[in-house]
């Protein structure tokens, strides 16, 4: 049995159409919503914290910031007023290890704003900033950083996914700390920008009524990025591999008496049977919750091409008695002993989803989630069991999953 399934197919609300076209190295999608009574856009650069220099990680993130903030746009005056002053267009937005997504709703009456707003970050314009609005940003990226310096538990998850995985790379977040951030400066942000944010190395998704489709379509082909190969990460910007090669994170001292289950696959590769393995009621977590151990945490990390799920015990003791759950559990069909929660996580996630594809933003959300890069091929599906001793992560066992 293939260890991949497609998506369940939810299609939520009506839809007219979905056109996939190019504009200027750019790949756009725009679906047709008759039903909308907004614009959704979401915007997704392959560009994020693995690209960051060395000894100044942050430097993606501060830079997704200030594209927020700022203007990105370098054209002439594009509204009725003269003013080419986009920046009071908001925008949502997050940095990964390998992009970063940019996501807005606009008014169909005038979609021209808020596609120029995307055109002009897609583009690798720079932001035009001050002084006092880069030290404001930089303040905020050090905010987001202290909270893994109070709580180093939330390291551990790129760097057991960088043990797991074999792309480079997935403990690129985990490397950030507060005297990285501190060295950044509008250069290294600039750099970035320079080499990472292009049209070819950049998705974007629209949603919206079907009459606003010749405002986006003017916008795209007047302010459509330039074109020419893709400045992404991976050739300019070398990607460490592993934490403690690299920054000044010096591992994770103090982090003791800590066992975890990882899930390797394939990113873009939904499989709702991988998905009940690490299930709060599947056979692993469900199996220990029953004898009172309960998890300390879990995550997601997704780099390029690999997806590492994780579930964490604080219980050192733990180790054995799971080595032996897991080589019995794996040994046998182990699909078959999740075939009924998979059904119930179908149920639920098409309920979901359904919700999520209500809504224009929504829809272009969901297309951004999906949305893969290409990438190094994926080492396969495989779960493996660690023991964390003073932050460092030793693998116990390894399992490929078929």
């Amino acid at each position: 049995m293939s260890g991949t399934e497609a998506a369940p197919a939810v299609p939520g609300p009506a839809s007219d159409s979905v056109e996939s076209f190019d504009a200027g190295g750019l790949r756009v999608e725009w679906e047709a919503l008759p039903w909308a009574r907004s614009i959704g856009a979401a915007l997704v650069v392959g560009c994020g914290s693995r690209d960051d220099p060395a000894g100044r990680e942050g430097t993606a993130h501060l830079a997704e910031h200030l594209q927020v903030l700022a203007d990105p746009s370098a054209d002439g005056p594009d509204g009725p007023d003269g003013s080419d002053d986009l920046g009071g267009i908001p925008l949502d937005a997050v940095t990964g290890i390998d992009r970063t997504t940019f996501r807005g709703t606009g008014d169909p009456d005038d979609p021209g704003r808020l596609v120029r707003r995307l055109l002009g970050i897609a583009s690798g314009h720079r932001p035009r900033t001050t002084p006092d609005v880069f030290e404001g940003e930089r303040n905020a990226v050090l905010l987001e950083t202290r909270r893994m310096d109070h709580r180093p538990v939330l390291r551990l998850g790129p760097v057991l996914a960088a043990a797991a995985a074999d792309e480079p790379g997935l403990d690129a977040i985990g490397r950030t700390t507060t005297r990285s951030v501190g060295r950044i400066t509008p250069t290294d942000v600039h750099g970035v920008v320079e080499r990472g944010y292009s049209g070819a190395n950049a998705r974007l998704f629209l949603a919206g009524p079907p009459d606003a489709a010749d405002g986006v379509r003017a916008a795209l082909d007047r302010h459509r990025p330039a074109g020419g190969p893709s400045r992404a990460s991976g050739g300019a910007v070398a990607v460490p591999d592993g934490l403690r090669e690299h920054g000044d994170l010096d591992g994770l001292h103090g982090l003791d008496g800590l066992v975890a289950v990882t899930l390797l696959r394939p990113r873009g590769t939904p499989s709702l049977a991988l998905d009940a393995l690490l299930d709060g009621r599947g056979p692993i977590v469900g199996h220990l919750a029953g004898d009172g151990l309960r998890p300390l945490g879990r995550t997601t990390v997704e780099g390029r091409a690999e997806r590492v799920d994780m579930v964490v015990w604080r219980a050192a003791d733990l180790a054995a008695p799971l080595e032996r759950h897991l080589a019995q559990l794996l040994a046998g069909d182990w699909r078959t002993s999740v075939a009924a929660l998979t059904s119930r996580l179908r149920s639920a996630r098409e309920a979901a989803r359904q919700w999520q594809l209500a809504t224009p933003l929504g829809r272009v959300g969901d297309a951004a989630d999906r949305c893969t890069f290409p990438g190094p091929p994926c080492g396969g599906q495989r779960i493996a069991l660690w023991r964390v001793t003073d932050g460092t992560p030793e693998c116990l066992a390894r399992h490929p999953l078929s």
